[in-house]
């Protein structure tokens, strides 16, 4: 699930000519990793979703994108590595101060 694009169109979130808001773009590939889960690329999505928070962690890690990645950290890996990986998440989401994001949105059991 590689983005494909004309580097000359492209600067960051927005497109050259469109001002697209950063929720849209995150949505974007939040769909896009979903369509990696439903494809069996499971690597695919979790490298999407990784790549775009860590782009800029205070505009794409948003509830959605947290509860999607711990998801596929779920299905993809041991109950360790998985638990190791959300609590990265959540230490992420809480050094940029994204109180917004619920503890139930990082599925810790």
């Amino acid at each position: 699930l590689k983005l494909k694009y004309d580097p000359d169109d492209w600067m960051g979130p927005i497109v050259v000519g469109c001002e697209t808001p950063s929720i849209v773009y995150s949505e974007c590939i939040n769909n896009m990793a979903l369509c990696g889960l439903y494809t069996c690329r499971l690597n695919d999505a979790v490298e999407l979703l990784e790549g775009v928070i860590r782009e800029d962690p205070g505009a794409f890690l948003t509830e959605r994108t947290a509860f999607n990645l711990c998801t596929l950290y779920e299905l993809g890996a041991d109950s360790a590595v998985s638990a190791r990986r959300k609590r990265v998440l959540q230490l992420i989401a809480k050094r940029f101060f994204l109180h917004d994001i619920g503890p139930e949105s990082f599925r810790v059991n």
